[in-house]
Formats: structure tokens, C-alpha cells, sequence
């Protein structure tokens, strides 16, 4: 693997394993926010929180996880893309031969 690609490769586990860890934190949260409340009460619980809550502090970081995931995607494509054309142009290139006599 290209040493660049490689390394956007790695940005993409990395922004993974944090939107893995941010989403279990989440989910943890809302299910302890939920056990609070009885199943059958008639109002619906804001899985969002209020400004500043716990709640709302790991959805933002979940929402962050999310987007910088999506972006080192994003950049993994681009960078295997790049390659491609630059693997397409330099097959593509005609070999010049020069002879010359040195008298």
C-alpha cells in the first residue's frame, strides 16, 4: 500500500474507534437516562438533552465522531482516486528513445 494511502488509512480507523467509543458512551447514557423513567409514562424522553447536560455533551461528541469519520473517508477515497490517475498517466506515457553517434 502507497505510504499515503496508508496513512489516511489509519486516519479512518482512528476516526472509527472514536465513533465507536463516542456511541457507546451515547447509547450507555440514554439507557441510564431511560431507567429513570417508568416504560409505560405517555410522555417521549429527549434522547438529546438539555443544553450543557451530560446527555447533550456525549450526543455532540457522538455528532463530531460522525462527521470526522465521514471525512476521513472522504479523504481515503480522494487520496485512492489520486493514485489511480497518477498510476493511469504514467502507463500511458510514451517511452522516449534517443540514439546518437559521438564521433
Amino acid at each position: 500500500m502507497h505510504a499515503d494511502l496508508a496513512a489516511r488509512r489509519r486516519l479512518l480507523v482512528l476516526a472509527y474507534q472514536r465513533y465507536i467509543e463516542a456511541d457507546r458512551s451515547w447509547s450507555v447514557a440514554i439507557e441510564e437516562m431511560r431507567a429513570w423513567f417508568p416504560k409505560e409514562s405517555p410522555t417521549r424522553l429527549s434522547s438529546i438533552g438539555n443544553p450543557g447536560s451530560r446527555i447533550r455533551a456525549l450526543y455532540e461528541r457522538r455528532a463530531k465522531a460522525i462527521s470526522q469519520l465521514e471525512a476521513a473517508r472522504i479523504k481515503l477515497e480522494v487520496g485512492r482516486q489520486r493514485l489511480a490517475v497518477r498510476a493511469a498517466v504514467s502507463k500511458s506515457r510514451p517511452i522516449l528513445f534517443i540514439a546518437a553517434t559521438l564521433d
